[in-house]
């Protein structure tokens, strides 16, 4: 029982030193290897260009763009773009109270159906792929 206690509190007293190695300063990422800049290769040139001078060559930088030399222009808030209208142009199908197709019925409106026969709007229920009159 002892020997428990001893290692218990010798254990709690490494503890701290324990956890102040873990949050040592980061290391550099060139601490262990050298930093080496990557050459330009001189992209061959034809015989008859010999005499003309050699074109500086840049490496393009992966990542990263020119700085932008002008602010970016604003053009006001933002447009409100209406939605497109749908790509179907077929008529609505409308269903009766037993879900059945009504030939000749038409969508007068959200909601709403006309009977072209007798010239009567009835309010309807959006169902499937059309409408349903409600009973």
């Amino acid at each position: 029982m002892k020997h428990l206690s001893r290692l218990a509190l010798s254990l709690l007293a490494l503890l701290p030193l324990v956890a102040a190695a873990q949050i040592a300063a980061p290391r550099k990422p060139t601490d262990t290897r050298p930093v080496t800049a990557p050459t330009p290769t001189q992209p061959a040139r034809p015989a008859d260009t010999l005499s003309a001078p050699p074109q500086p060559v840049t490496a393009p930088v992966q990542g990263m763009q020119p700085p932008r030399t002008q602010p970016i222009q604003s053009q006001g808030p933002a447009r409100v773009v209406p939605p497109a209208p749908p790509a179907t142009t077929a008529p609505v199908k409308v269903y009766d109270r037993n879900g059945r197709i009504v030939p000749g019925m038409q969508q007068a409106g959200p909601n709403r159906v006309l009977d072209t026969r007798t010239g009567r709007y009835y309010d309807s229920v959006p169902t499937g792929d059309g409408q349903r009159v409600k009973p």
